[in-house]
């Protein structure tokens, strides 16, 4: 997928995505993974942990941060939905977070304002007329 590119997937698709970037992913990637509820932010976090070999990711809505144990390193994944205030980030501490480990998914970067670490790379997630497809768009 090229960046600026949106791209209808189903899931299995989606899989085939997260698969890819997984393996293009250096060490200490930050991923921003941005969209309205219920678009596949949560789908790709899972996809992706399952593409690394870890146990596959689980909503981070009430812990806003989970570590999942790859064999080429841990992947943190954190939600930041439930920031009320980008100064809730700091005691988050996400570049803490980013140095380790070996790739950060973020999602709702946004809520975080300047206390997300920049992304190496940006998904941005949305729904589509059909429901079993979602559209994404590689921002960068």
């Amino acid at each position: 997928m090229r960046a600026e590119e949106a791209t209808a997937v189903s899931v299995e698709h989606l899989e085939s995505i997260a698969r890819q970037l997984w393996d293009q992913l250096d060490d200490r990637a930050v991923v921003w993974l941005t969209g309205d509820v219920g678009t596949g932010k949560t789908t790709f976090a899972r996809l992706l942990t399952r593409a690394a070999g870890a146990q596959p990711a689980r909503s981070p809505t009430y812990a806003l941060v989970h570590r999942y144990d790859s064999p080429s390193g841990p992947i943190i994944h954190a939600d930041c939905y439930r920031l009320r205030s980008a100064d809730e980030a700091i005691d988050l501490d996400l570049h803490d977070l980013r140095r380790a480990a070996r790739v950060l998914l973020i999602e709702w970067p946004e809520r975080a304002g300047a206390h997300a670490p920049s992304p190496n790379v940006h998904l941005e997630f949305a729904h589509d007329d059909d429901p079993e497809i979602r559209v994404i768009r590689r921002l960068q």
